[in-house]
């Protein structure tokens, strides 16, 4: 039987962690930078608009298909899915779907978190939101392994939180592929011309050597996922850009979640191979999540054509990179999730064998099922070890997750 690792599943953060996981003294400003009461949700100070009807961040739940997904009554939602939080629950849903173990990434924090305003209360509300996780992964019978959240509005306390939840069992972090305000950081003078960005530097800046380094000695897995975004100031992410084409477009469906990710990974994978992250740091475990596996090797081809096109360009004058990225990607220690109709995944095995790993998106509404990855992956007549790989053995290997038999297989 094939061992299935899930590397991207989801939680929906309840409530209890502004309250009982916040010192007393911080709960007010954290309740003021960022929280949830109910379906309110409240970012600096402004409650954001409400979206009524289906919680698509926590609908999914064994047994739906898209299409019955597509048949939900905005006016008669159903209830939350309770495995978005429980853990006894979340076990109960995995063992429906034949999921041996899961990777847990946050939800509102993933997209939120990066958005606050003031570093300190950031700090805190990651603080608050990695112990919540780890207790929930306790009570999961040894079989889900969350990421925890850095705030990298202050990178030093990133790099600190980073060593305090390896220390608490954590194996990854999670990081968006986005731009990001720093306390006490002037992003550096556009060398193209006009203002300072105002919204930040890029994940990959030399303001996060540090955290990129710690994460790597700790030998943590940077998990990259990027969200919409639509609260985050425009230009952090393709995401609040996006939703003002879809306005546009008048197409009777947002088109931000269909572009907005795989937009916001192929930035990332391009930046990172013209600024070196990966050679800067070849220790440094890198998953990549939700962007697509189809869009990596496309990215990385394009990366290399620029950088043999222009190797003295402003891309590689900042810090010496290879002008083979597929090379440096090969060799490092990465994996790239694919969904379960993703088909370029199974088809291109020669790129995907060693690399892809299943990710589900569970509990959210366009979550997909092992079942569905298997049949595609025996649709394109995948062999029997590569499917192993792809479906478990990639994913075990780069989190250093417990052998089967440990989890009960």
């Amino acid at each position: 039987m094939v061992r299935v690792v899930d590397v991207d599943s989801h939680v929906y953060e309840p409530e209890e962690i502004w309250g009982d996981y916040l010192p007393a003294d911080a709960r007010a400003a954290a309740r003021r930078a960022f929280s949830r009461e109910g379906s309110t949700i409240v970012l600096n100070g402004e409650r954001l608009p409400a979206r009524p009807g289906i919680n698509r961040l926590a609908v999914w739940r064994p047994g739906l298909s898209p299409e019955a997904i597509g048949r939900l009554d905005p006016s008669h939602p159903p209830d939350p899915n309770p495995a978005a939080w429980d853990p006894g629950a979340r076990v109960a849903d995995m063992d429906a779907l034949g999921v041996d173990e899961a990777v847990v990434m946050p939800t509102l924090f993933a997209e939120l978190l990066p958005a606050v305003d003031d570093a300190d209360t950031a700090v805190a509300l990651a603080r608050a939101y990695n112990d919540w996780v780890i207790d929930f992964a306790a009570g999961g019978d040894g079989r889900l392994y969350p990421a925890a959240v850095l705030a990298l509005q202050d990178p030093a306390e990133a790099a600190a939180e980073a060593a305090r939840v390896a220390g608490r069992g954590i194996r990854a972090v999670a990081v968006r592929p986005m731009f990001q305000r720093v306390a006490g950081h002037n992003p550096p003078p556009n060398p193209f011309g006009g203002d300072t960005n105002p919204v930040g530097v890029f994940v990959d800046d030399e303001v996060f050597a540090p955290v990129w380094a710690r994460v790597a000695e700790l030998g943590l897995v940077a998990c990259v996922h990027p969200a919409l975004g639509l609260a985050n100031a425009e230009g952090t992410s393709a995401g609040p850009f996006l939703e003002r084409v879809s306005a546009k477009l008048a197409v009777g469906h947002t088109v931000t979640e269909a572009v907005a990710y795989m937009q916001d990974m192929a930035t990332f994978v391009v930046s990172i191979c013209f600024r070196g992250l990966m050679e800067d740091h070849p220790r440094l475990k890198l998953a990549l999540l939700h962007g697509g596996a189809s869009m990596v090797p496309l990215a990385i081809e394009k990366a290399e054509t620029y950088l043999w096109l222009s190797p003295t360009s402003v891309f590689s004058q900042a810090m010496p990179v290879s002008l083979e990225p597929e090379d440096v990607w090969r060799a490092h220690p990465s994996i790239v999730s694919f969904d379960g109709w993703e088909s370029a995944a199974a088809r291109l095995p020669e790129h995907f064998a060693a690399k892809a790993a299943w990710g589900s998106r569970y509990p959210h509404h366009d979550a997909s099922t092992p079942a569905e990855a298997l049949a595609l992956l025996e649709r394109y007549e995948v062999a029997d070890d590569v499917v192993e790989q792809m479906m478990g053995s990639n994913a075990a290997g780069l989190f250093g997750l417990r052998s089967r038999a440990a989890v009960g297989g």
